[in-house]
């Protein structure tokens, strides 16, 4: 997994050995789409660590491994877009589109991440549904 940058943040209620330091702690941030990029990182190498960046409550709608047949089944020229929904997510919701390209198979499509606001240790935002766009062939 990729190493998460940190921040530094001032606080009256640190350790005494971190008051030391200026009164400054550090804490991982974890920007949405990073959370996206890995999670599709973690498919590749090891569907059974994706589970990390799944949804508990959604869980039965993904099938990793159809997942990762599809990322690993050819090199892909990947590009990640800002904006490709249809609609406006719902509260507490949000979604990562990926364009997928495959020169060799004439392969082009988007898969929609979707992902609801379920924090824990491991993050903010959980994947609960990936959607899959197909795209005209040239």
């Amino acid at each position: 997994m990729k190493n998460f940058p940190m921040i530094k943040i001032k606080s009256r209620y640190a350790l005494p050995a971190v008051r030391a330091a200026k009164n400054s702690i550090f804490i991982g941030y974890k920007p949405d789409q990073l959370v996206a990029a890995n999670f599709m990182e973690a498919v590749k190498i090891n569907p059974d660590d994706a589970w990390a960046f799944v949804s508990k409550i959604y869980s039965f709608k993904l099938d990793l491994n159809e997942l990762r047949e599809l990322l690993t089944s050819s090199p892909h020229s990947v590009k990640w877009i800002t904006k490709a929904s249809y609609k406006p997510d719902p509260k507490n919701c949000l979604t990562q589109s990926v364009y997928l390209e495959d020169p060799i198979r004439n392969m082009r499509r988007i898969l929609h991440l979707r992902m609801i606001k379920e924090p824990d240790h491991n993050g903010t935002w959980k994947i609960c549904g990936v959607e899959q766009e197909e795209c005209v062939k040239i």
